[in-house]
């Protein structure tokens, strides 16, 4: 008699287990069916740009925000995109510190895609980077109003990009300034204000510093936020990169 219960009982258990959904399969379906159509909605984000670099730490709101990593003296093309648009499209909006861009070039293109989806992209080419848009906020915002199922949606959106600008002193031995033979020291900081555990944007800065020195990033000295190199004067006298921060 207790087998024949204990097998009845395995048997209900399989047959509720039968009627159980298959949790794991379901909620793939359950998103792909909620996120997926939602991939066609209007979005935006920023081109391709190495100097672009990501937050460390993403907080709820910030999601739109990245850091700019330049020297002073830059000169940088920003490109904002904007994808899935509808049609008649708006007009991109470029602001600097919430002030609207002054050089209103006609830069904006909209294209379709092969499967007949709009797109937009505009550019601003900020030339000659001063040291003083150090922590500034560059943003390009996009809005409309996009017709849904039933009604009318107002659709706004924006990216933005805080500046770390860095700029450059050369400390010269009085010596060295007298003979123009021997190394100098090239620090690099940012311009007002430090960006304490930014690990990204220290990353970027040093690549910088890399591509405009051809040293090697283990030849670079971190102390209190300031970035360190040795070069021969000759060396400095003759780049030309160098020379155009000071």
């Amino acid at each position: 008699l207790d087998s024949l219960l204990q097998e009845n009982y395995y048997l209900n258990i399989m047959k509720t287990n039968e009627k159980r959904p298959d949790w794991p399969l379901f909620i793939c379906m359950l998103l792909t069916c909620c996120i997926l159509p939602s991939v066609l909605c209007t979005q935006m984000s920023w081109g391709n740009n190495p100097d672009l670099v990501e937050l460390d730490t993403v907080q709820q709101g910030t999601e739109h925000i990245k850091r700019l990593v330049v020297l002073a003296g830059d000169s940088i093309d920003l490109e904002c995109q904007v994808l899935f648009a509808s049609l008649p499209v708006n007009k991109v909006e470029w602001k600097m510190d919430g002030k609207p861009r002054t050089n209103q070039t006609k830069t904006q293109i909209e294209f379709t895609d092969k499967n007949g989806d709009t797109h937009v992209k505009d550019n601003w080419t900020i030339d000659n980077i001063p040291e003083e848009l150090d922590g500034s906020t560059v943003s390009c915002a996009y809005s409309k109003m996009q017709k849904r199922s039933t009604d009318w949606a107002a659709f706004s959106e924006r990216v933005e990009a805080v500046l770390n600008v860095f700029k450059v002193t050369i400390e010269t031995a009085q010596d060295v300034c007298d003979t123009c033979v021997g190394d100098t020291q090239l620090v690099f900081k940012e311009s007002i204000k430090n960006s304490p555990g930014e690990t990204n944007v220290s990353k970027r800065i040093k690549s910088k510093i890399t591509e405009m020195t051809n040293l090697k990033s283990e030849d670079i000295s971190v102390h209190n936020f300031q970035y360190s190199v040795s070069l021969p004067i000759d060396t400095v006298n003759t780049n030309q990169a160098i020379l155009a921060m000071k």
